[in-house]
């Protein structure tokens, strides 16, 4: 049912991807729900299933309907992965059911930057304007809220950078979003808020879970207590995916689980509120595990009591100081497993979850769920300057000729006509060398090098000439970039106006295809 040939990113402006098709959400959603439901691998004294029925109730407040889970970063997402939130709400409302987008708050940010696309002098340019300064390593959740100071100088900058299409972009409503967070909330309060007033106003709405809220997970405890066999599986997935995909970097797509001095790597984040996030390790002994940030040992705990839920719960309500946070795969088999009928990836997600699909089968004992995948890109209108690479390798073609056939170009009149005969008579000879086979390198080497210094001679009475072609070659290649920064597809879904956010709604599937038979 699930395609992974098919995940390739719409090359085209307006262009969708949804695999399966629309008309399969629903058969993939109740065959998943029928399978989980099922489910009897016994996690800390309880099935599968159960565990599943009390994670759902928990959040959700029902069982008696179908959980579309989709989830991001809550930084500023591009349309493509917008999209998701579109498909997932659309599928919840065709099969009577909920939305929920998981805020992936202990992710750490690449940047705390947003990239706006500048236009200077008809050309398109990057600009890079700060929201937040923070540490190397840290999560999102830690980034402190803005002050209405900051907020006005961020949206000043913003405003700065797009120029004349600030106004007509849904930004000034994102910026209404965000002065609009609660009081108490942080930045990702304040991020979440922004990018729901600009759903709300094109009429997408779906309730956002932030993960450090929600995932307070018996597969945690599980694999704190199974920490060598959980590693095991975890890197078989990996070996496999490496295997089948070609990919010979060991680090690629994410690292195997490590084991060094009987401490065994657990793929769960741990950190305290100030620090960067740190990989949890656990050393079994007896009937005890201690917990490692790191290198950094903070906690012994019973192996009896992590056995038992009820009595876990409030131990590691002990160390409330440190936060538990899985990591991407972690958190997509909790999604997959406890709380999803059915899992709405973008590309990216979709392709590793492979790994997590062979994860499932082994260590859970469970068929994978069918998940699906939704992307679209969506260009903003930045002017183009109309170059190819075509055209770039031209000028680079156009410098190498005259760098190393200067005659072809030159007049050669006077001491340059005597300097062009000079080579063409050191060429002669460089070639008769080469046909009599001749190994004495000395004397070739002196042919080679005669060529050279004819050449070079002749390059440098054109300086002007040669000037022209570098600065040809350094313009094509500048405006080729600004072509490309131009239709990135990456850019903030807010950058855009209503008018385009809204042909991406009527291109995505409305509810009806998600609730045909």
């Amino acid at each position: 049912m699930f395609d992974f040939a098919k995940l390739k990113t719409p090359p085209n402006h307006g262009d969708i991807l949804i695999v399966p098709d629309p008309v399969d959400f629903r058969v993939a959603l109740e065959a998943n729900t029928a399978s989980l439901e099922r489910a009897d691998r016994t996690i800390l004294g309880l099935p599968l299933c159960e565990w599943r029925r009390r994670t759902r109730q928990r959040i959700v407040g029902r069982q008696d309907a179908p959980v579309i889970v989709t989830g991001h970063q809550p930084a500023f997402v591009h349309a493509g992965v917008w999209a998701k939130h579109v498909v997932a709400t659309r599928c919840a409302a065709a099969l009577g059911g909920s939305a929920i987008n998981l805020v992936v708050d202990n992710d750490a940010p690449k940047s705390s930057a947003v990239v706006i696309p500048t236009v200077i002098d008809g050309a398109v340019v990057l600009r890079s304007i700060r929201y937040a300064t923070m540490p190397v390593g840290c999560a999102y959740e830690q980034i402190p809220r803005l002050t209405e100071t900051r907020i006005a100088r961020f949206e000043s900058e913003i405003a700065d950078a797009m120029a004349e299409r600030f106004a007509g972009s849904l930004m000034p409503t994102f910026f209404d979003g965000v002065r609009a967070a609660t009081p108490d909330g942080d930045w990702v309060d304040q991020a979440v808020s922004g990018r729901r007033a600009v759903e709300a106003s094109l009429d997408v709405r779906i309730d956002d879970r932030r993960v450090s809220d929600v995932w307070c997970s018996p597969l945690l405890l599980d694999m704190i207590v199974n920490a060598e066999p959980f590693a095991a599986s975890y890197n078989a997935a990996l070996a496999a995916y490496r295997r089948d995909q070609k990919v010979r970097d060991p680090r690629r797509p994410m690292p195997d689980l490590s084991s060094a001095d009987g401490r065994c790597e657990v793929p769960v984040w741990v950190y305290r509120e100030t620090e960067p996030r740190g990989r949890l390790f656990v050393r079994r002994r007896n009937d005890s595990v201690e917990l490692f940030a790191g290198d950094r040992s903070f906690a012994k705990v019973a192996v009896a009591d992590l056995r038992c839920c009820d009595h876990a719960k409030p131990i590691l309500a002990g160390l409330e100081e440190w936060r538990f946070r899985p990591r991407a795969l972690t958190l997509t088999i909790w999604a997959r497993l406890l709380l999803a009928d059915l899992f709405v990836h973008g590309i990216g997600g979709a392709k590793y979850d492979r790994i997590s699909d062979r994860i499932i089968n082994d260590y859970y004992g469970v068929e994978p769920p069918h998940m699906a995948c939704v992307s679209a890109t969506v260009l903003l209108d930045l002017p183009m300057q109309g170059v190819s690479a075509e055209s770039v390798r031209q000028a680079r073609r156009r410098l190498r000729d005259f760098t190393y056939n200067p005659q072809r170009h030159l007049e050669l009149q006077g001491d340059l006509g005597a300097l062009a005969r000079g080579r063409a008579e050191a060429v002669r000879n460089s070639e008769q060398l080469r046909a009599a086979d001749s190994h004495d390198r000395l004397v070739r080497r002196a042919a080679f090098r005669e060529i050279r210094e004819i050449t070079a001679e002749m390059v440098s009475r054109d300086e002007r000439y040669l000037a022209e072609c570098r600065n040809a070659v350094e313009q094509e290649a500048d405006r080729l970039g600004a072509d490309r920064v131009a239709v990135g597809r990456e850019y903030f879904f807010a950058l855009h106006g209503r008018d385009t956010l809204a042909r991406l709604l009527d291109a995505l599937p409305g509810s009806t295809e998600f609730a045909r038979i």
